[in-house]
């Protein structure tokens, strides 16, 4: 349904290609930005020979922040999601690479070249566009692909970023599942590294369960698998600090055909806090999403327990772990709008322009662009000299 409208960047890609895995087709960056002295391979050893992709590096003593300026629609959901490779199969500084990733000026994420690491965030767009964009701490920013993926789905709102923590297919302990099994492509891993109770067993149903629900916000793929427990489940997170506020979406399908109404009831603890009652069966559904709002400064301890009189003990299908964050106010539009047009205007003359090219992103914040001039108006940011 939202294939179309996927956007996908293969960054230094020479063409347009189509990954025969799931036929979503990869576009280069050379819109965005096109000096190729700027890319780099990557290479990829692999059981039956090697695999060729790319990364670019941003170095340009110009540039405080690298953005790519993304399409989207007014009012409509965004997952958006970054790649970037680790210093073994990339050429990083000597000292490491630290830099950090925003959705607009809101920060969602930093990477550290000793790890390869995606970044996710879902938010609602505001206007026409979306930047992503990588700020540097240390060292050169790079990115190897982005996607962004539109969500006909109730995430956050238009004041939020929601940043991904975790998406968890419980129970499965073979590989991840994505598109075309999620039509949104959001990624669920398998839980078999997760810290969580070993006396918990992996149900692998051998007919498929269908919930009596038309509409599960996981995939019905996702949702076959889960762990379940005589008497409790227990998954344990730890979290970086800074910010606190945390969304826990948990989704429950009885895999067990057999099971009645008020046999298979528990109790989910946040952190050793009672927040919720479930009995999946209740009300003629075999299926159960819950949404809880938490706060937690270093780790989540999630325990669901038997409850009282319950014939079943607990189980647990797949569950999402989203950072809050707040989206800031980034530079008065209109000032942005009109920018944009000198920049266009500039650049007609001036293709190859190291100073006009470094001009991405937000023109004031959080740092301005070379040649221009901000301040704060009536609690407005807005640019007062170029």
């Amino acid at each position: 349904m939202y294939y179309a409208d996927f956007v996908s960047i293969q960054c230094c890609a020479d063409y347009i290609f189509t990954d025969p895995n799931n036929n979503i087709t990869w576009i280069p960056d050379d819109k965005w930005f096109s000096n190729n002295r700027q890319c780099q391979d990557i290479v990829r050893p692999l059981q039956n020979g090697t695999t060729y992709e790319y990364a670019r590096f941003f170095n340009s003593k110009y540039g405080t922040k690298w953005c790519y300026e993304l399409p989207t629609k007014k009012g409509q959901n965004y997952l958006i999601r970054g790649t970037f490779p680790y210093e073994d199969i990339i050429n990083t500084s000597p000292t490491g690479t630290v830099f950090d990733v925003s959705i607009g000026i809101t920060p969602i994420g930093r990477v550290n070249s000793t790890d390869e690491t995606e970044i996710e965030g879902i938010v609602r767009a505001t206007n026409d566009y979306i930047n992503f964009c990588l700020l540097p701490k240390q060292g050169n920013p790079y990115v190897s692909k982005i996607e962004l993926r539109p969500l006909d789905l109730d995430y956050g709102d238009s004041s939020t970023i929601l940043k991904l923590v975790h998406r968890v297919d419980v129970g499965n302990t073979n590989g991840e599942i994505r598109y075309p099994q999620d039509p949104y492509d959001r990624i669920w891993k398998p839980d078999s590294d997760l810290n969580q109770n070993g006396n918990s067993t992996s149900l692998e149903n051998r007919k498929i369960i269908s919930p009596n629900s038309t509409n599960t916000l996981p995939p019905i793929t996702v949702l076959q698998t889960a762990r379940t427990h005589s008497d409790r489940l227990e998954f344990r997170h730890d979290f970086q600090s800074g910010y606190n506020d945390y969304i826990l979406n948990l989704y429950f399908l009885e895999l067990n055909e057999s099971v009645q109404t008020g046999q298979r009831v528990f109790d989910i603890y946040i952190n050793d806090k009672q927040r919720m009652n479930i009995d999946i069966i209740s009300g003629g559904s075999n299926y159960k999403a819950a949404s809880i709002n938490f706060t937690a400064n270093q780790f989540l301890n999630l325990t669901i327990t038997k409850a009282n009189g319950s014939r079943w003990g607990p189980i647990c299908n797949a569950y999402e772990i989203l950072q809050v964050r707040p989206l800031l106010q980034a530079t008065d539009q209109k000032d942005v709008d009109v920018i944009l047009i000198i920049k266009k205007e500039l650049l007609v003359e001036n293709q190859d322009n190291e100073v006009l090219e470094s001009w991405t992103g937000d023109p004031c914040l959080p740092h301005s662009w070379h040649g221009v001039t901000c301040n704060t108006s009536n609690g407005n940011t807005v640019i007062t000299k170029l």
